[in-house]
């Protein structure tokens, strides 16, 4: 028997898609030839491809034994060893391909590694595997989302970028890109990169999937929904789809759905700490903080190094303020999640560790939002010291503001360009860690009547023109917040507060930044009532002049948002009107405010039980004008 020509003619056979064929002449070949180590390598393969893989094991591992002269056969064998579940053997012949140079082999060998969380070990693999096929596309984009493990943002961008050169219809390079975009803000790039996935493969559900949490973080909440439901659709057991649908009903505020979801992310993979950490995040809400608690440390228990389970947790304990300490280290993690990582800067310098600060220079940068930065900046004086140079880095509208109120601190305005600050700094910290060194102790907060000073010049200057030279009563308002996530909770419809609006002998100041004049002409045509407005300048965009505004003020009623933190700090009377379960900073079940002693607190009783809550606050005015009246008359 021509034992060559046979194998050709059985290759024919085989990529002409006659397998019977091939299979016949092989199984021929061995029945005469029983150690031909072509014949039993190919009949190996078609028998695997058959889904006979024991079969297949036997015959490849055969012929390798008989023959070493072909490296890839070993990768071959590791990969049916794979498919039955024999791992440590599997790994065996990926090692024997990887050791001849075979960069699939290495590629494969990586791949487990990375499933099995050896990431230094499956770095190292995929880099063999491009040293010996730079054009191999499955291992740079592997390598992408190692490097998006670990952080490496913009070498996994490179790296999927480059798989997707080498492989443009490839949807799976196009997804991982999407997903490192995401990550990076970069929200339209990212659709783009998720819609191409689909375009290619348009029962790709994980790519769907994370369309919809773009549209979902660029707050387009019902095309969100539509691609989770589409992701849904395809791969019904796709629990991460179920969970991010539940996000947007939790966002929504439409828990019933949201709860749905989740139980039904948690039926597919019981161990699955997203949805934990959101069943946790729904406690929290409903104000049922000791299982919200529970839920967070199931999730942790899961993965330790989940960042969402230890922010969340660490905002329950802020909140009830059971252990200020481990809060404020919980609330580290945040620089984990992706919605502050662009947030960070790095100033060159280690973080401060709480060591010594004689003769150093230290940077602390604000972060989140200026309501936060305000809030933050009281415990600067506990830094500020004569030994040590302090430099505040923050959003360019404060620098007037803390400039005249911190005595001793240098101020640089914060740009979305980082600039090098390499050298200048021994230590640098965000402005929220603060709390971690100085606010331990839920008693730890040391009274100061006020830490901002405004332009007393310019706020004169506004009294005098509210009350037109005369004398009088003002207080100002506030009643609605931007935020995404809560900010419906957290605001008041303006006609709601006409109970305390039709107060006689009070003059009413619009301090709600944004344009209110719909607004106000609705309550105008409504009740008569009109709210002085100043459009002299924009209160978003020049803070020291809103800074004079306020403390013009006899008064603020505010709901939580920057007007109730600008208020505050300046120590002017502040009444802050909060939902059921506010924002942590304003802890739980306390009328006063440690951040702000001018402050005082009305707490709904029940969700959106604003009512109850403005008739309180009209009753508590009553008897301050009663009061404010006998002041002015001594």
């Amino acid at each position: 028997m021509n034992y060559k020509q046979k194998i050709i003619e059985a290759l024919e056979h085989y990529r002409c898609g006659r397998f019977s064929d091939a299979e016949a002449i092989y199984r021929e070949i061995l029945k005469t030839e029983t150690n031909h180590v072509d014949a039993l390598y190919f009949l190996g393969r078609i028998v695997g491809e058959q889904g006979n893989l024991a079969e297949a094991a036997k015959l490849i591992e055969k012929s390798l034994l008989l023959s070493s002269d072909h490296p890839e056969r070993a990768n071959n064998l590791g990969t049916i060893y794979q498919g039955l579940g024999a791992l440590d053997t599997a790994v065996y012949w990926f090692g024997v391909g990887a050791n001849a140079g075979v960069a699939e082999a290495h590629l494969n060998l990586a791949t487990i590694w990375h499933a099995e969380g050896k990431l230094v070990e499956a770095e190292n693999g995929y880099l063999l595997a491009i040293e010996n096929n730079p054009e191999l596309a499955a291992a740079h984009s592997n390598l992408s989302v190692l490097f998006r493990l670990t952080g490496r943002l913009d070498e996994g961008a490179s790296s999927a970028a480059r798989a997707i050169e080498l492989d443009r219809h490839s949807p799976k390079a196009h997804n991982n890109l999407g997903v490192i975009l995401h990550e990076q803000n970069h929200l339209l790039e990212a659709f783009q990169s998720f819609q191409r996935a689909t375009e290619l493969d348009p029962l790709y559900a994980e790519a769907y999937n994370n369309m919809g949490s773009v549209f979902r973080d660029n707050e387009q909440n019902d095309a969100a929904i539509a691609s989770f439901k589409e992701a849904i659709k395809i791969d019904p057991n796709l629990a991460d789809a179920h969970n991010n649908l539940g996000s947007i009903f939790q966002r929504q505020g439409d828990y019933s759905n949201a709860l749905k979801c989740f139980e039904k992310a948690l039926q597919l993979v019981s161990d699955f700490p997203p949805a934990l950490s959101n069943m946790g995040g729904i406690s929290h809400r409903q104000n049922r903080q000791d299982e919200a608690k529970e839920y967070f440390k199931r999730a942790l228990a899961l993965d330790p190094n989940y960042p969402e389970a230890h922010f969340n947790l660490s905002e329950v304990m802020l909140l009830t303020q059971s252990d200020l300490r481990k809060g404020w280290e919980e609330h580290r993690w945040r620089w984990k999640k992706r919605e502050f990582y662009s947030q960070f800067r790095d100033f060159g310098a280690p973080l401060w560790d709480g060591s010594d600060l004689s003769g150093k220079r230290i940077a602390v940068w604000g972060e989140q939002g200026v309501g936060e930065e305000i809030m933050y900046a009281g415990i600067l004086p506990d830094l500020i010291h004569p030994e040590r140079e302090v430099v505040v880095e923050c959003d360019p509208r404060l620098i007037p503001l803390f400039e005249r109120s911190f005595e001793g601190i240098q101020c640089i305005a914060r740009t979305d360009e980082v600039p090098n600050y390499d050298g200048n700094f021994d230590f640098h910290l965000p402005m929220g860690d603060l709390g971690f060194w100085y606010r331990p102790e839920r008693d730890g907060f040391p009274y100061r009547k006020h830490y901002l000073c405004a332009d007393t010049k310019r706020s004169d200057a506004f009294r005098r023109s509210y009350l037109k030279g005369g004398e009088g009563i003002l207080i100002g308002l506030s009643w609605f917040s931007r935020n995404p996530e809560i900010g419906w909770e957290k605001s008041i419809c303006l006609k709601d507060w006409l109970p305390l609006l039709e107060l006689p002998g009070v003059t009413f100041v619009d301090l709600q930044y944004g344009d209110t004049i719909e607004q106000r002409e609705s309550l105008s045509k409504e009740s008569g009532i009109e709210l002085i407005h100043d459009d002299t300048f924009d209160q978003l965009l020049d803070l020291d002049s809103f800074g004079a505004q306020v403390a013009a003020m006899d008064m603020i009623v505010s709901i939580s948002n920057t007007t109730a933190h600008m208020a505050g700090a300046l120590g002017i009377p502040t009444w802050i009107l909060l939902s059921e379960v506010p924002l942590w900073r304003w802890f739980q079940d306390r009328t006063d405010s440690p951040w702000y002693p001018s402050a005082r607190l009305f707490r709904q009783s029940r969700p959106g039980g604003w009512s109850d809550v403005m008739e309180e606050v009209v009753g508590a005015f009553s008897d301050w004008l009663i009061n404010k009246d006998v002041k002015l008359n001594n």
